[in-house]
């Protein structure tokens, strides 16, 4: 067995070392303060007293001995006295500055984020203050944000599994007859789907949230359209649902994969909300600057109250929940205008539709 020779370090040499390089530094900034002071004082006394030795010394003064060189040194010391005030008041100055620096960071760290040193500091210390601030106000969003998500995806994912739960007890208890065994373990796997399409969707409006770089290209958005029309198929027909989208081929520069997301949730709501037998129409409409395009159906329509939060994120305008959704697709419709740096324009009416607007801007 081979040995390794030679000193082997402890963890409390490891914690020596940073601890003898902090006496350093704060040694060092000891003496800086000090140097400083010194200079301070000395140059107070210096501008105050020059003068008056140089006026002497040119005769503009006559000062008698030893009357003279008392008033001197009286003019001198009071100058000293000048100079070590004013380095006084500036350290007392920093000292308070420093410790409202320090108490704010601290608030920060054991997670209170409401400091606002914008107005309370002030010279090299007022940036200081100015960072601290803005990085205390996007914690305090951020763990908004984050407590929201929490409390409402609980929330959602509430309702499915205890539906799951209580129909998978009832059959396991027995006694049902085919017919009722077949239609809650269909409500089971409808339920089961609804939990996978909220995590997907949840997964997917995080994901947005995070992205920083988008890649884009020249593609057809008329075909885009036409394909995620293809998608929904199978949900508008068994609305038996008219579609109009008869239009010219349009291209754009933007991100495809992100723009099909996009024309899906908003195809996906007009299907969702279109009366059985009803109609959806589709244009897009182009020239050199924009290219526009506009999804209308003729079904609910929304409340004012709905179309104020209907890009929150779980909010369900159907209060009965009667329609399919969790209340992430508008919400995700949104994020995706705003990296993409699309215009969203949104009309709608009680009983009478509602039609998306989305346009790219042609660069």
């Amino acid at each position: 067995m081979s040995k390794i020779k030679g000193k082997q370090d402890t963890g409390e040499s490891l914690n020596k070392k940073p601890a003898k390089s902090k006496r350093k530094k704060k040694r060092k900034i000891a003496i800086g303060e000090l140097i400083y002071g010194l200079i301070c004082i000395f140059a107070t006394a210096s501008f105050a007293f020059l003068p008056l030795l140089g006026l002497t010394l040119s005769n503009v003064l006559t000062f008698t001995f030893p009357n003279g060189v008392w008033f001197l040194l009286f003019i001198f010391l009071c100058s000293i006295a000048l100079g070590f005030i004013l380095f006084f008041l500036r350290y007392y100055v920093r000292t308070i500055y420093a410790k409202k620096v320090y108490d704010s960071a601290n608030k920060i760290l054991h997670g209170d984020y409401e400091i606002n040193l914008t107005d309370e500091l002030s010279g090299e210390y007022k940036k200081i203050g100015e960072v601290l601030t803005t990085v205390a106000t996007r914690l305090k969003l951020a763990d908004k944000e984050k407590n929201d998500f929490i409390n409402d995806f609980s929330h959602e994912l509430k309702t499915p599994i205890v539906s799951i739960r209580g129909f998978a007890k009832l059959i396991a208890k027995g006694g049902l007859s085919k017919e009722e065994e077949k239609e809650y373990l269909s409500i089971i796997v409808s339920e089961s789907n609804r939990l996978i399409d909220l995590t997907a969707s949840t997964l997917m409006l995080d994901r947005l949230v995070g992205t920083i770089e988008i890649e884009k290209r020249h593609f057809s958005v008329s075909e885009q359209i036409r394909k995620s029309i293809l998608i929904l198929q199978n949900d508008w027909e068994k609305k038996n649902i008219e579609f109009n989208a008869e239009f010219e081929n349009f291209h754009v520069y933007s991100n495809e994969e992100l723009s099909s997301q996009l024309f899906l949730n908003v195809l996906q709501n007009a299907v969702k909300f279109s009366h059985n037998g009803g109609k959806i129409d589709v244009t897009v409409q182009g020239n050199d600057r924009f290219v526009t395009v506009c999804i209308t159906d003729y079904g609910i329509g929304m409340t004012e109250e709905t179309k104020s939060r209907m890009f929150d994120k779980y909010f369900r305008g159907d209060k009965s929940r009667s329609t399919q959704g969790n209340g992430l697709g508008l919400a995700t419709v949104k994020r995706i205008a705003e990296i993409l740096n699309l215009e969203l324009k949104v009309v709608s009416e009680p009983s009478k539709g509602t039609s998306f607007t989305i346009i790219f801007r042609q660069n």
